[in-house]
C-alpha cells in the first residue's frame, strides 16, 4: 500500500501542471483482462484491482496524460494451479508490477491514440494503440484491445508437453476515470 501511495504522488507531481485536472480510475468499474493461447488450450485471466490517474485538461475537453498501475499476482484465471505457475514464470516477487505511462493521448477520427511504455518484467517496451472512448464532462470511459509478446519482455514462455504457448497475449480493457 505504501508502494502504491509513493508511486501516486509521483505520477501526480509529474503529471499535474496548468489547466488541468486529475482523474482517478474507479476500481470498481475498471479491469484489464489478457488472453493466452496454447495448441490444446485457450485461457483468459483478469485483474480487476486497477489503479491509475489521468490527467484532463477541462479547457480543451480531452485527455492529456494516462498512468496505470497493477499487480501480476492480482490476475484471476479462475485455476488457482495456472496462476501460481503463472507467479513463477512472471518472477512475480522480482517483478510485481506492471505499470503503463502514456506520452501523448489524441483524439483521431473518433478514437484516443496512445503513445506510451509499458514497464513489465524489467523491460519497458513504447507501444502505440488505439482506443475507443465515451465522456460525458470529466468523466471517461476507455476501452478497447491490443497485443502484447511476452517474449518482448524477456519471459520465458511456459510449455505443456514439450509445446510453448503462443507468443502473443490478447489484452482487453475497460477503464473508468472520475473525479
Amino acid at each position: 500500500m505504501r508502494h502504491n501511495l509513493i508511486f501516486i504522488l509521483i505520477i501526480l507531481a509529474k503529471l499535474s501542471y496548468g489547466q488541468s485536472d486529475q482523474l482517478r480510475v474507479n476500481k470498481s468499474k475498471s479491469y484489464i483482462k489478457y488472453e493466452g493461447d496454447h495448441l490444446l488450450h485457450s485461457w483468459e485471466g483478469t485483474n480487476d484491482k486497477v489503479n491509475g490517474l489521468a490527467v484532463f485538461n477541462p479547457k480543451k475537453k480531452t485527455l492529456q496524460k494516462l498512468a496505470i498501475l497493477l499487480y501480476v499476482r492480482d490476475f484471476d484465471s479462475q485455476n488457482s494451479g495456472r496462476d501460481a505457475h503463472a507467479l513463477e514464470v512472471l518472477e512475480a516477487l522480482k517483478y510485481p508490477e506492471i505499470k503503463f505511462y502514456s506520452e501523448s493521448i489524441k483524439i483521431e477520427n473518433e478514437n484516443l491514440i496512445i503513445n506510451g511504455i509499458f514497464d513489465f518484467h524489467g523491460k519497458q517496451i513504447k507501444k502505440t494503440f488505439s482506443a475507443s472512448y465515451k465522456n460525458q464532462d470529466s468523466k471517461w470511459i476507455i476501452f478497447g484491445e491490443f497485443k502484447l509478446t511476452p517474449t518482448d519482455f524477456d519471459i520465458n514462455l511456459p510449455s505443456f508437453l514439450s509445446i510453448k504457448m503462443e507468443d502473443l497475449l490478447e489484452i482487453k480493457y475497460n477503464i473508468e476515470l472520475d473525479t
